[in-house]
């Protein structure tokens, strides 16, 4: 996604709006389990300061993923605030600023590094999810699927009946 400051570059120190639209990238998030619905909107303002350019601004987007608990689709409406630097030049003042060339701004690395840092630890399809039967695997937002709780075994429960023992012996 492309974006010209060549009006900041001249009008140095003017705060100009911008508005972009595109495609969202192709970035691989979790594993490639993440990806993008639709488009990805920017909008906020642009400033010359000498060689380098400020952005701040909104970036909002559509995301899904299966759900953490029962593996259905869910959808995560993004919206993240940046506030970042694009410069001819390596600057030492700015280390996580972006390079650019001319007088367009590729801004597709700042998009994908705002949403990672923005993303959420797990997505769910909804706060109140019930995930699914450990037992059999059934959806339990669909209905109960009739497993007898008792019959659950979890990887810990070999160690689980080491504690049970009611033998003084260590383990």
């Amino acid at each position: 996604m492309m974006l010209s400051v060549e009006k900041a570059l001249k009008l140095q120190g003017e705060r100009l709006a911008f508005d972009v639209t595109a495609p969202a990238p192709r970035a691989e998030f979790q594993g490639d389990q993440i990806g993008f619905d639709g488009e990805i909107a920017l909008h906020g303002f642009m400033t010359g300061i000498g060689d380098s350019v400020a952005l701040n601004g909104e970036l909002t987007a559509q995301l899904v993923s299966p759900c953490a608990r029962c593996l259905e689709e869910s959808r995560l409406d993004m919206r993240v605030t940046f506030d970042e630097i694009f410069v001819r030049q390596p600057d030492a003042d700015h280390p996580d600023a972006y390079l650019f060339e001319g007088d367009q701004v590729d801004l597709t690395d700042m998009i994908v590094a705002n949403i990672a840092m923005n993303l959420p630890m797990q997505f769910l399809c909804s706060q109140d999810c019930k995930g699914l039967c450990p037992i059999c695997g059934q959806n339990l937002n669909q209905g109960s699927c009739g497993c007898d709780p008792a019959l659950e075994r979890s990887a810990f429960s070999a160690l689980k009946a080491l504690l049970d023992v009611k033998d003084d012996k260590e383990v």
